[in-house]
């Protein structure tokens, strides 16, 4: 059995990793700040990086500050993203871990144009994207042992709730506001294009790095979507469920953005089902929320 070290288990993303390994009949061993985890490990004191132990084939780093910690906090975002990513490779060479599957994300390439592949060159345009960028680089120094997967925007029913928090991320927040308040306010005219991405496509690229299937950098993509198509979606699917009319307001015109496609060059983005996969996992956190005081 494939034995397999993941950080992040608590997290959105970390959580469904962690369910789609148990199915692939691996074992896995969790290191967080948890009281169920199995290992403790605090990204904010990477000098306590524990000692791993033996027989451990692999590794999977979901663990990160999200964009928020790295806004606000640029001391622990680099200290979280970047020391502690270097100071776990080192864990995980002195264990002998052969392998390491790092979760980065699409914003290393800050305000994107043009054609995004893994031939494009990063220019991260914040903190958070700049801390991935340089975590990417520290697993350079496991010399071909490393998969860096870079997912676009993630959408998906979160494994597990009690330990969700990820409110501020639109789908989230569009489904939140639709349902408590009848409305969903946009910061934005609607027209920026953001690139969404299953769990269910993060998961079977973890499997597929974790098999060999992959080359050093994969970028992980999905539809495009505008904000006002999603907020429209959302309010829809709001109206089915309760009955009434959810409005949808525009805020401050932007700047034309410039167009881009983020794309793999190793395989397809995920297909364009018309909606319907976004539409059914909007319906489930909406139908979650009227079920819950969240």
């Amino acid at each position: 059995m494939t034995s397999v070290l993941l950080t992040g288990a608590s997290g959105y993303a970390g959580a469904a990793i962690r369910v789609a390994l148990e199915r692939a009949g691996m074992s896995v061993i969790t290191a967080g700040r948890r009281p169920g985890d199995d290992l403790p490990l605090d990204l904010l004191s990477p000098m306590h990086m524990p000692t791993l132990p033996s027989g451990i084939d692999a590794c999977v780093h979901a663990a990160a500050a999200h964009e928020i910690l790295c806004r606000n906090d640029t001391v622990a975002a680099f200290t979280a993203n970047v020391t502690a990513t270097r100071a776990l490779v080192r864990a995980c060479d002195t264990a002998g871990i052969g392998q390491i599957v790092y979760l980065s994300t699409f914003h290393v390439f800050g305000a994107p144009r043009g054609d995004l592949t893994e031939d494009a060159v990063p220019v991260p345009g914040n903190d958070y994207g700049l801390t991935h960028y340089l975590a990417e680089q520290t697993l350079s120094l496991l010399k071909g042992r490393a998969t860096v997967l870079r997912p676009a925007n993630l959408f998906g029913t979160p494994a597990v709730w009690d330990t969700f928090d990820r409110w501020t991320l639109a789908p989230f927040d569009f489904a939140r506001t639709a349902i408590r308040e009848g409305r969903i306010r946009l910061q934005s005219d609607g027209s920026p294009i953001r690139n969404y991405v299953s769990l269910e496509r993060l998961k079977a690229a973890v499997l597929a790095a974790l098999s060999g299937e992959l080359p050093p950098v994969t970028h992980v993509a999905g539809r495009p979507w505008s904000m006002h198509e999603l907020a429209m979606l959302s309010a829809d699917v709001a109206r089915e469920l309760t009955g009434r009319a959810t409005t949808v307001s525009l805020g401050t015109v932007v700047p034309n953005e410039a167009p881009y496609t983020f794309r793999s060059l190793h395989g397809a983005s995920e297909a364009d089902d018309d909606g319907a996969t976004m539409r059914a996992f909007v319906r489930a956190v909406m139908t979650r929320l009227m079920e819950t005081a969240q």
